[in-house]
């Protein structure tokens, strides 16, 4: 097909992930490092805030014209601000969201990604609720259920979250499942990932975008290639785009092994899915240019496979016997990890960041901002009591001088009058002797 937008099959992602984990240079570790970043940046300015609080205290006590009380209380509250800033940036995650219908395959995708069977999977519809994987720094792994305090055992989780199960929780609800980080990468570097019952088995679409999915930084549509996109999952990420701004968006078009059933097929069923998958993206949600959600956006994969792959030998890089076919979904798979872990890191990193750091900035500008205003008013004041201590300094000097010409004057008055005192009693007592 001349126009057919099937990419060339790279053959090294998988080598290349695996080496960037061990060598520690895996674009997570952006979302990790700008973390690293920024709590040391918001530690400084509590320092400053701090530092500020102490200032404007000696200044209030001094001269309460210097600051108002509103601004002195606004500093104040800084203090509480960035505290809790901090504590938000603490529990900063990479989120993504998988969804589709049901027993498209989300739960297997998600086992694969973290190559280890951890949520439940099976024939028909197996997740009934929200379930969330996130880190902990626990050794043994645990399950956290809405309304009870007490950490299950993961074992229960089979029933917890399975829809086949009679103690299973309500579809809106979120189960969370704390898997010990040093059994996982991606869960070390603080990826969360959700899994959500098929999107075909309840009408509450806007409720759970609302209650889950505002918050994520990428959302996965997992279909099944033996299908192909429905109105369901359209309708989903419509509604998604209509609430979140520029979504980012990857496409997995889940059991592409079934293709080998079918060898003289593949290349017409795959540019068929790919061509309706380029339409929604591109055409109807206008995310993406069409050569970017061809190379980067959607992806032909088995999760079965990966799963089972990874399951069997994590140090091997090659498995003898497995067809082009089978490596080159396996490939895919790995191409998908690597374009979607620099995706979610440098998606989260303006997501959860940008906000934290422009709030730093208004911190930092109102604390320079009010101790600018504050030293300039103090120097405003200095300025004029300079200018009025110069006055009363001309004008006392003027004065000394007055009264040193009044106290001249006065004293030759007072020369004068004694003279003239003394002349008039002696001509009086010299005519009185004569007489």
């Amino acid at each position: 097909m001349s126009d057919s937008l099937i990419r060339e099959k790279p053959i090294s992602y998988g080598s290349i992930r695996q080496n960037n984990i061990i060598n520690g240079n895996s674009p997570l570790k952006l979302f990790t490092h700008a973390k690293t970043i920024i709590t040391d940046i918001f530690k400084n300015i509590t320092s400053y805030v701090n530092d500020s609080n102490i200032y404007l205290s000696d200044v209030i006590k001094s001269d309460r014209n210097l600051i108002s009380n509103e601004k002195y209380k606004e500093i104040q509250h800084l203090k509480e601000k960035v505290s809790r800033i901090l504590s938000i940036i603490s529990r900063d995650h990479m989120k993504v969201v998988f969804f589709g219908r049901t027993s498209n395959g989300k739960s297997t995708v998600m086992n694969a990604m973290l190559r280890e069977r951890i949520l439940p999977v099976g024939m028909g519809h197996t997740t009934n609720c929200f379930l969330q994987i996130e880190g902990t720094d626990k050794i043994e792994a645990s399950v956290l259920i809405p309304g009870c305090d007490e950490p299950k055992n993961v074992n229960n989780l089979s029933t917890i979250g399975n829809a086949l199960s009679r103690e299973k929780v309500d579809s809106d609800s979120l189960v969370k499942i704390l898997w010990p980080k040093e059994k996982c990468c991606l869960l070390r570097d603080d990826v969360v990932l959700v899994d959500s019952p098929g999107i075909d088995v309840s009408a509450n679409l806007d409720q759970w975008i609302e209650k889950y999915c505002l918050d994520a930084d990428v959302f996965i549509l997992v279909v099944s290639a033996e299908a192909t996109i429905t109105i369901a999952e359209k309708t989903f990420l419509h509604n998604v785009a209509a609430r979140v701004s520029n979504p980012n968006i990857f496409i997995l078009m889940n059991r592409w092994d079934a293709t080998d059933d079918e060898p003289e097929m593949v290349d017409l069923v795959k540019q068929q899915h790919l061509d309706r998958g380029l339409e929604f993206l591109c055409d109807e949600l206008n995310l993406y240019q069409r050569k970017e959600a061809a190379e980067h956006r959607m992806f032909f994969i088995s999760a079965r496979e990966a799963l089972s792959d990874r399951n069997i030998d994590l140090s091997s890089s090659s498995k003898s016997g497995f067809t082009k076919a089978h490596k080159e979904r396996l490939t895919d798979f790995n191409k998908f990890e690597h374009e979607f872990e620099k995706c979610i890191s440098k998606t989260a990193v303006q997501t959860k960041f940008e906000q934290h750091a422009n709030r730093g900035k208004e911190i930092l500008s109102l604390i320079s901002e009010t101790i600018t205003n504050t030293i300039n008013k103090s120097q405003t004041i200095k300025e004029e009591n300079s200018e009025k201590l110069i006055e009363m300094e001309e004008r006392n000097t003027f004065i000394e001088n007055e009264l040193i010409s009044i106290t001249d004057v006065a004293k030759e008055k007072i020369r004068y009058v004694a003279e003239d005192v003394y002349q008039r009693v002696s001509q009086t007592l010299n005519d009185e002797i004569k007489r």
